[in-house]
Protein backbone atom coordinates (compact mmCIF):
# COMPACT_ATOMS: atom_id res chain seq x y z
CA UNK A 1 0.00 0.00 0.00
CA UNK A 2 2.90 2.42 -0.20
CA UNK A 3 3.47 2.27 -3.28
CA UNK A 4 1.81 5.17 -5.33
CA UNK A 5 0.69 3.23 -7.96
CA UNK A 6 -0.87 0.22 -6.08
CA UNK A 7 -3.07 2.88 -3.66
CA UNK A 8 -4.17 4.63 -6.40
CA UNK A 9 -5.65 1.11 -7.99
CA UNK A 10 -7.49 0.58 -4.60
CA UNK A 11 -9.04 3.83 -4.34
CA UNK A 12 -10.39 3.35 -7.88
CA UNK A 13 -12.29 -0.34 -6.39
CA UNK A 14 -13.02 1.47 -3.61
CA UNK A 15 -14.99 4.03 -5.50
CA UNK A 16 -16.74 1.86 -7.59
CA UNK A 17 -17.56 -0.46 -4.66
CA UNK A 18 -18.84 2.31 -2.31
CA UNK A 19 -20.77 4.21 -5.25
CA UNK A 20 -22.43 0.68 -5.87
CA UNK A 21 -23.24 0.09 -2.49
CA UNK A 22 -24.93 3.67 -2.08
CA UNK A 23 -27.60 2.93 -4.33
CA UNK A 24 -28.53 0.26 -2.44
CA UNK A 25 -32.03 1.44 -0.51
CA UNK A 26 -32.07 4.41 -2.38
CA UNK A 27 -34.94 5.81 -3.86
CA UNK A 28 -35.71 7.80 -7.15
CA UNK A 29 -38.82 9.94 -7.48
CA UNK A 30 -40.15 9.57 -10.84
CA UNK A 31 -42.31 12.87 -11.37
CA UNK A 32 -44.45 13.04 -13.89
CA UNK A 33 -43.77 9.92 -15.55
CA UNK A 34 -42.94 9.53 -19.16
CA UNK A 35 -42.02 12.25 -21.00
CA UNK A 36 -43.21 12.39 -24.82
CA UNK A 37 -43.52 8.65 -25.46
CA UNK A 38 -39.23 8.17 -24.77
CA UNK A 39 -40.07 4.72 -23.98
CA UNK A 40 -36.08 3.95 -23.61
CA UNK A 41 -36.03 6.79 -20.64
CA UNK A 42 -38.09 4.84 -18.69
CA UNK A 43 -37.11 1.51 -16.75
CA UNK A 44 -38.21 -1.21 -15.33
CA UNK A 45 -38.95 -1.48 -11.48
CA UNK A 46 -38.61 -4.62 -10.70
CA UNK A 47 -34.96 -4.44 -12.59
CA UNK A 48 -33.86 -1.48 -10.63
CA UNK A 49 -35.15 -3.11 -7.05
CA UNK A 50 -33.43 -6.51 -8.63
CA UNK A 51 -30.12 -5.50 -9.95
CA UNK A 52 -29.58 -2.19 -8.26
CA UNK A 53 -31.84 -2.02 -4.62
CA UNK A 54 -33.63 1.24 -5.76
CA UNK A 55 -37.39 2.04 -4.95
CA UNK A 56 -38.37 4.13 -7.35
CA UNK A 57 -41.73 6.44 -6.41
CA UNK A 58 -44.38 7.89 -9.10
CA UNK A 59 -45.34 11.63 -8.22
CA UNK A 60 -47.93 13.87 -10.11
CA UNK A 61 -46.45 17.12 -12.05
CA UNK A 62 -49.57 18.43 -10.41
CA UNK A 63 -47.48 18.97 -6.97
CA UNK A 64 -45.06 20.92 -8.37
CA UNK A 65 -48.14 23.51 -9.67
CA UNK A 66 -50.03 23.07 -6.27
CA UNK A 67 -46.62 23.68 -4.10
CA UNK A 68 -45.10 26.38 -5.86
CA UNK A 69 -48.23 28.23 -4.63
CA UNK A 70 -47.35 27.71 -1.14
CA UNK A 71 -44.19 29.08 -1.27
CA UNK A 72 -43.69 31.86 1.20
CA UNK A 73 -43.24 35.45 -1.66
CA UNK A 74 -40.05 36.71 0.95
CA UNK A 75 -38.36 33.42 -0.08
CA UNK A 76 -39.09 33.40 -3.58
CA UNK A 77 -38.07 37.59 -3.70
CA UNK A 78 -34.86 36.64 -1.54
CA UNK A 79 -34.00 33.86 -4.55
CA UNK A 80 -35.54 36.70 -7.22
CA UNK A 81 -33.05 39.56 -5.83
CA UNK A 82 -29.87 37.18 -5.72
CA UNK A 83 -30.65 35.66 -9.35
CA UNK A 84 -30.19 39.23 -10.60
CA UNK A 85 -27.72 40.53 -8.71
CA UNK A 86 -25.15 37.17 -9.47
CA UNK A 87 -25.94 36.07 -12.92
CA UNK A 88 -24.11 37.75 -15.99
CA UNK A 89 -27.23 38.11 -18.27
CA UNK A 90 -31.15 38.03 -17.76
CA UNK A 91 -32.64 38.56 -21.51
CA UNK A 92 -35.92 39.20 -20.39
CA UNK A 93 -38.40 39.51 -23.56
CA UNK A 94 -41.62 40.77 -21.82
CA UNK A 95 -43.63 37.52 -23.23
CA UNK A 96 -41.36 34.30 -22.79
CA UNK A 97 -39.00 35.70 -19.63
CA UNK A 98 -40.28 37.84 -17.72
CA UNK A 99 -39.87 38.85 -13.75
CA UNK A 100 -42.98 36.87 -13.07
CA UNK A 101 -42.00 33.79 -14.96
CA UNK A 102 -38.77 33.72 -13.66
CA UNK A 103 -40.65 33.81 -10.06
CA UNK A 104 -42.45 30.87 -10.79
CA UNK A 105 -39.38 28.74 -12.03
CA UNK A 106 -37.72 29.79 -8.40
CA UNK A 107 -40.98 28.53 -6.73
CA UNK A 108 -40.96 25.43 -9.10
CA UNK A 109 -37.44 24.50 -7.75
CA UNK A 110 -38.61 25.13 -3.59
CA UNK A 111 -41.68 22.95 -4.61
CA UNK A 112 -39.46 20.45 -6.23
CA UNK A 113 -37.34 20.49 -2.97
CA UNK A 114 -40.22 19.99 -0.83
CA UNK A 115 -41.27 16.80 -2.47
CA UNK A 116 -37.37 15.62 -2.03
CA UNK A 117 -37.27 16.46 1.48
CA UNK A 118 -41.41 14.59 1.97
CA UNK A 119 -40.46 11.70 -0.13
CA UNK A 120 -36.70 11.08 1.22
CA UNK A 121 -35.66 11.09 -2.31
CA UNK A 122 -32.06 10.15 -3.34
CA UNK A 123 -32.30 11.17 -6.79
CA UNK A 124 -35.22 12.06 -9.11
CA UNK A 125 -36.32 13.06 -12.79
CA UNK A 126 -39.29 15.45 -13.94
CA UNK A 127 -41.08 15.02 -17.14
CA UNK A 128 -41.44 18.73 -17.80
CA UNK A 129 -42.99 17.96 -21.61
CA UNK A 130 -45.39 18.50 -22.78
CA UNK A 131 -47.68 19.61 -19.39
CA UNK A 132 -45.20 21.86 -17.82
CA UNK A 133 -43.51 23.46 -21.21
CA UNK A 134 -46.76 24.20 -22.56
CA UNK A 135 -48.89 25.79 -19.74
CA UNK A 136 -47.15 26.57 -17.06
CA UNK A 137 -42.95 27.20 -16.96
CA UNK A 138 -39.85 24.69 -17.64
CA UNK A 139 -37.75 23.20 -15.20
CA UNK A 140 -35.02 24.80 -16.81
CA UNK A 141 -33.99 26.64 -13.50
CA UNK A 142 -35.25 23.79 -10.48
CA UNK A 143 -33.18 21.09 -12.82
CA UNK A 144 -29.94 23.16 -12.90
CA UNK A 145 -29.95 24.07 -9.44
CA UNK A 146 -30.95 21.05 -8.00
CA UNK A 147 -28.09 19.24 -9.89
CA UNK A 148 -25.62 22.27 -8.56
CA UNK A 149 -23.97 22.23 -4.93
CA UNK A 150 -25.65 25.73 -4.21
CA UNK A 151 -28.43 27.70 -4.44
CA UNK A 152 -29.58 31.51 -3.36
CA UNK A 153 -29.79 29.86 0.01
CA UNK A 154 -26.54 28.48 0.47
CA UNK A 155 -24.54 25.31 -0.10
CA UNK A 156 -26.25 22.27 -0.70
CA UNK A 157 -25.40 18.77 -1.55
CA UNK A 158 -26.11 18.40 -5.36
CA UNK A 159 -29.60 16.40 -5.74
CA UNK A 160 -29.26 14.39 -9.26
CA UNK A 161 -32.04 15.47 -11.33
CA UNK A 162 -32.91 13.81 -14.95
CA UNK A 163 -34.69 16.28 -17.22
CA UNK A 164 -37.09 13.98 -19.17
CA UNK A 165 -37.47 11.86 -16.29
CA UNK A 166 -35.01 9.74 -18.12
CA UNK A 167 -34.07 6.99 -15.37
CA UNK A 168 -31.06 5.72 -16.58
CA UNK A 169 -29.63 8.61 -17.13
CA UNK A 170 -30.31 9.72 -13.48
CA UNK A 171 -28.63 6.50 -12.16
CA UNK A 172 -25.68 7.17 -14.66
CA UNK A 173 -25.48 10.34 -12.89
CA UNK A 174 -26.29 9.17 -9.34
CA UNK A 175 -22.92 6.90 -9.82
CA UNK A 176 -20.80 9.58 -10.92
CA UNK A 177 -21.96 12.17 -8.15
CA UNK A 178 -21.25 8.94 -6.04
CA UNK A 179 -17.62 8.14 -7.64
CA UNK A 180 -16.65 11.95 -7.80
CA UNK A 181 -18.75 13.90 -5.52
CA UNK A 182 -19.47 17.33 -7.58
CA UNK A 183 -22.63 17.97 -9.89
CA UNK A 184 -22.61 15.31 -13.08
CA UNK A 185 -23.80 16.69 -16.77
CA UNK A 186 -26.51 15.70 -18.08
CA UNK A 187 -26.69 16.20 -22.28
CA UNK A 188 -27.44 15.67 -25.82
CA UNK A 189 -25.39 13.92 -27.72
CA UNK A 190 -26.38 17.14 -30.43
CA UNK A 191 -23.89 17.81 -32.83
CA UNK A 192 -20.25 17.03 -34.57
CA UNK A 193 -18.32 19.71 -35.50
CA UNK A 194 -15.96 18.20 -37.73
CA UNK A 195 -13.82 21.48 -38.52
CA UNK A 196 -12.60 21.51 -34.59
CA UNK A 197 -13.21 17.68 -33.88
CA UNK A 198 -15.33 18.35 -31.11
CA UNK A 199 -18.62 17.52 -30.06
CA UNK A 200 -21.53 19.90 -29.20
CA UNK A 201 -23.20 18.57 -26.00
CA UNK A 202 -26.47 20.21 -24.64
CA UNK A 203 -29.82 20.32 -23.23
CA UNK A 204 -32.63 22.40 -22.65
CA UNK A 205 -31.13 24.60 -20.20
CA UNK A 206 -30.28 21.26 -18.02
CA UNK A 207 -26.50 21.45 -16.87
CA UNK A 208 -25.90 22.78 -13.97
CA UNK A 209 -24.17 26.15 -13.22
CA UNK A 210 -21.35 24.94 -11.89
CA UNK A 211 -20.15 24.14 -15.04
CA UNK A 212 -19.78 27.72 -16.55
CA UNK A 213 -16.75 27.82 -14.09
CA UNK A 214 -15.75 24.72 -12.69
CA UNK A 215 -16.46 25.93 -8.78
CA UNK A 216 -18.39 25.56 -6.03
CA UNK A 217 -18.65 29.32 -5.63
CA UNK A 218 -21.63 30.66 -7.08
CA UNK A 219 -20.05 33.97 -7.52
CA UNK A 220 -17.07 32.51 -9.81
CA UNK A 221 -19.88 30.68 -12.42
CA UNK A 222 -23.00 32.58 -12.30
CA UNK A 223 -21.15 35.60 -13.82
CA UNK A 224 -20.54 33.41 -16.55
CA UNK A 225 -24.13 32.26 -16.70
CA UNK A 226 -27.18 33.84 -19.46
CA UNK A 227 -30.90 33.53 -18.89
CA UNK A 228 -32.71 33.44 -22.18
CA UNK A 229 -36.05 33.40 -22.87
CA UNK A 230 -37.38 30.33 -24.02
CA UNK A 231 -37.32 29.13 -27.58
CA UNK A 232 -40.91 28.25 -29.81
CA UNK A 233 -41.27 24.80 -28.45
CA UNK A 234 -41.58 25.58 -24.97
CA UNK A 235 -44.58 28.12 -24.99
CA UNK A 236 -45.37 28.49 -21.33
CA UNK A 237 -42.02 30.37 -21.22
CA UNK A 238 -39.42 30.81 -18.36
CA UNK A 239 -35.83 31.28 -18.54
CA UNK A 240 -33.10 28.42 -19.90
CA UNK A 241 -29.71 28.77 -18.52
CA UNK A 242 -27.54 28.89 -20.86
CA UNK A 243 -23.06 28.88 -20.18
CA UNK A 244 -20.48 27.28 -22.09
CA UNK A 245 -19.01 24.36 -19.80
CA UNK A 246 -15.60 25.16 -18.58
CA UNK A 247 -12.33 23.20 -19.87
CA UNK A 248 -10.26 20.43 -18.72
CA UNK A 249 -10.65 16.27 -18.57
CA UNK A 250 -13.88 14.58 -18.33
CA UNK A 251 -15.04 11.33 -18.02
CA UNK A 252 -18.68 10.40 -19.70
CA UNK A 253 -20.60 7.88 -19.71
CA UNK A 254 -24.19 6.17 -20.45
CA UNK A 255 -25.82 3.13 -18.95
CA UNK A 256 -27.80 1.96 -21.76
CA UNK A 257 -29.70 -1.41 -22.44
CA UNK A 258 -29.69 -3.81 -25.17
CA UNK A 259 -32.73 -6.69 -25.13
CA UNK A 260 -32.73 -5.81 -21.20
CA UNK A 261 -29.46 -6.16 -20.11
CA UNK A 262 -27.69 -3.06 -18.87
CA UNK A 263 -24.47 -2.13 -20.33
CA UNK A 264 -22.20 0.60 -19.91
CA UNK A 265 -20.25 3.12 -22.46
CA UNK A 266 -17.22 5.31 -21.00
CA UNK A 267 -16.33 7.96 -22.79
CA UNK A 268 -12.39 9.67 -21.75
CA UNK A 269 -13.14 13.42 -23.42
CA UNK A 270 -12.09 16.98 -22.82
CA UNK A 271 -14.07 19.86 -22.68
CA UNK A 272 -12.49 21.99 -25.00
CA UNK A 273 -12.13 26.23 -24.42
CA UNK A 274 -12.76 28.42 -27.15
CA UNK A 275 -12.39 32.49 -27.38
CA UNK A 276 -15.97 33.78 -25.85
CA UNK A 277 -17.44 35.08 -29.21
CA UNK A 278 -16.40 31.78 -31.14
CA UNK A 279 -17.84 29.62 -28.17
CA UNK A 280 -21.10 31.27 -28.92
CA UNK A 281 -20.94 31.42 -32.88
CA UNK A 282 -20.16 27.68 -32.51
CA UNK A 283 -23.49 27.48 -29.70
CA UNK A 284 -25.66 29.08 -32.71
CA UNK A 285 -25.18 26.67 -35.05
CA UNK A 286 -27.71 24.78 -32.32
CA UNK A 287 -29.50 26.23 -29.81
CA UNK A 288 -28.07 29.17 -28.18
CA UNK A 289 -29.95 29.50 -25.74
CA UNK A 290 -29.12 25.89 -24.42
CA UNK A 291 -26.05 25.64 -21.90
CA UNK A 292 -23.22 23.63 -24.54
CA UNK A 293 -20.01 21.88 -23.37
CA UNK A 294 -17.68 21.09 -26.28
CA UNK A 295 -16.27 17.99 -25.79
CA UNK A 296 -13.20 16.35 -27.92
CA UNK A 297 -13.32 12.73 -27.39
CA UNK A 298 -10.15 10.15 -28.31
CA UNK A 299 -12.78 8.19 -30.71
CA UNK A 300 -13.29 8.85 -34.32
CA UNK A 301 -16.94 10.20 -35.01
CA UNK A 302 -17.60 7.25 -37.39
CA UNK A 303 -16.85 4.63 -34.32
CA UNK A 304 -18.54 6.23 -31.75
CA UNK A 305 -21.90 6.62 -33.28
CA UNK A 306 -21.83 3.08 -34.94
CA UNK A 307 -21.96 1.53 -31.06
CA UNK A 308 -23.25 4.11 -28.79
CA UNK A 309 -26.93 3.66 -27.56
CA UNK A 310 -28.54 6.99 -26.55
CA UNK A 311 -29.20 10.85 -27.40
CA UNK A 312 -28.43 11.74 -23.70
CA UNK A 313 -24.88 11.50 -22.38
CA UNK A 314 -23.62 12.67 -18.54
CA UNK A 315 -20.07 12.98 -16.97
CA UNK A 316 -17.88 14.66 -14.43
CA UNK A 317 -14.98 16.71 -14.39
CA UNK A 318 -11.63 14.22 -14.08
CA UNK A 319 -10.93 10.87 -14.66
CA UNK A 320 -12.74 7.81 -13.67
CA UNK A 321 -12.76 5.38 -16.74
CA UNK A 322 -11.50 2.49 -14.13
CA UNK A 323 -13.81 3.05 -11.32
CA UNK A 324 -16.78 2.81 -14.24
CA UNK A 325 -15.06 -0.18 -15.23
CA UNK A 326 -14.91 -1.67 -11.39
CA UNK A 327 -18.53 -0.53 -11.36
CA UNK A 328 -19.39 -2.43 -14.52
CA UNK A 329 -17.64 -5.79 -13.10
CA UNK A 330 -19.72 -5.26 -9.37
CA UNK A 331 -22.88 -5.09 -11.57
CA UNK A 332 -21.97 -8.07 -13.72
CA UNK A 333 -22.32 -5.55 -16.90
CA UNK A 334 -20.65 -5.38 -20.14
CA UNK A 335 -19.19 -2.28 -20.60
CA UNK A 336 -16.99 -0.10 -23.67
CA UNK A 337 -14.79 2.88 -23.32
CA UNK A 338 -14.60 4.58 -26.08
CA UNK A 339 -10.63 5.20 -26.42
Amino acid sequence: MGDDAVFARVLQFLRAATATNRLRGETYGLIGGRSMGMYTAQSPLDQWQRQFGIDVEHIDQFEIVRRSELVPADRVESGFRWIEKHVGQIHYDGKKLTPELLKRQIRSYHAVRDLVDEWRLDFCGIKGQPEMTDHFATMDLAEAFLNDPYDWEGPHDPIVCATEADMDGALTMELFKHIAGTPVLFADVRHYDAADNVWDLCNSGQHATYFAGRSFDPAVNLPKVRFYPEIIYFPAGGASVAHIAAPGQVTLARLARRQGRYWMAIIPAEFVEFPEEVAWQKAAATTPEWPHAFARFRVSADEFLSEYDSNHIHGVYGDYVQELVWISKILGMDCRVFA
